[in-house]
């Protein structure tokens, strides 16, 4: 295996020379998928009617792979990515790619980019991939594809939200996803038309936004592109109940860790934002990409709520134990993590 390139200054982008990178890719053609095959990362060749271009149908995962301190390149939690990714392809009408498919992909991708996968000591840097799945069948009429092309491409990343231990939220006006919606898939239709109220929330001073319900438009649903949890009185862990919303990896990992480990009440129910913002405690985002990040304060209703009460004591803890698995620096209870590539000397 290669040795690892060294790497400064890491954002949550795209690598400047994505050229020197391996992607995969297969396609679905006559009722099945190709073999797939490994190669330099390189631009795609698709017709003006292809689905995902007139239609958008399209979904895609978010996963890391770490480095730890004896040189192995892990995963967290891969075959959960598999599942999703194979509901995402069903819940959009697509050809579904097989766990094990998907999961060998995944593997074969990061061994061929080893020597990306950057040196960290606290989870912030690590090789991201991107598995998308996209409908490339020329055609007119709104109809499901016959053809698609999964693909995984790969980038070197540092933090999502850069220079902020903490964050500051927006109360945005427009709503992610409705119920009995997309919400609850991967897809690319899901994120288009967050980045608006993104944009005017950084422009505001803001790093970011939050969704309230489509139905009521008073519980809180999601962070951007981030699952939420709020501490309340009594030890009790809320978050919002799944349905219109992503069945987040990290959320779910936290959800257990709540309850089993420091022997919280967890409650998945509606989260009205009044609540959230008068009587929580501490409050905090996760994800792949946001790991966890504490939020400071909420706009909402043109005023401005601090919600740290807590001192971020939850955040830290969690933030600590799970990369602390991640990097298997501390005990793996459930054997989430996936070694791809031993430890090297």
């Amino acid at each position: 295996m290669a040795a690892p390139r060294k790497f400064e200054n890491l954002k949550f982008a795209l690598y400047p020379n994505p050229e020197e990178t391996w992607m995969f890719e297969s396609y679905y053609r006559n009722g099945e998928w190709d073999a797939g095959k490994v190669s330099h990362y390189h631009p795609l060749q698709l017709a003006p009617a292809a689905n995902i271009l007139n239609y958008g149908q399209g979904i895609f995962e978010g996963m890391k792979a770490y480095r730890t301190a004896d040189n192995a390149i892990v995963m967290f939690r891969p075959e959960e990515n598999a599942k999703r990714f194979a509901n995402s392809c069903e819940a959009m009408a697509m050809a579904r790619v097989p766990e094990e498919k998907f999961l060998q992909a995944v593997k074969d991708t990061v061994v061929a980019n080893a020597e990306f996968v950057p040196e960290t000591t606290d989870g912030s840097r690590s090789l991201y991939l991107r598995p998308v799945c996209i409908g490339i069948e020329p055609q007119l009429g709104v109809k499901a594809a016959k053809e698609y092309l999964f693909y995984i491409y790969v980038s070197p990343v540092g933090p999502y939200y850069e220079g902020v231990g903490v964050i500051d939220l927006l109360v945005t006006d427009t709503h992610r996803a409705a119920p009995h919606g997309t919400g609850h898939a991967k897809a690319v239709c899901n994120y288009a038309g967050s980045m608006r109220p993104a944009r005017e929330a950084v422009a505001q001073g803001f790093n970011g936004v939050l969704f309230l319900d489509a139905r009521h438009d008073q519980y809180v649903e999601e962070a951007g592109a981030a699952n939420l949890f709020a501490l309340m009185e009594d030890n009790v862990l809320v978050t919002p109940k799944l349905g219109s919303i992503l069945p987040g990896i990290t959320r779910e990992s936290i959800i257990r860790l709540a309850k089993e480990q420091y022997g919280m009440r967890v409650e998945e129910r509606n989260l009205p934002i009044d609540e959230l913002c008068n009587d929580a405690l501490e409050c905090f985002v996760c994800g792949t990409g946001a790991i966890i990040t504490s939020v400071r304060k909420v706009s909402w209703e043109s005023n401005i709520f601090n919600i740290n009460r807590n001192d971020y004591q939850l955040a830290h803890r969690v933030y600590d134990d799970l990369i602390g698995i991640q990097l298997q620096q501390k005990p793996d209870p459930y054997h989430w993590v996936q070694t791809i590539v031993p430890a090297q000397k």
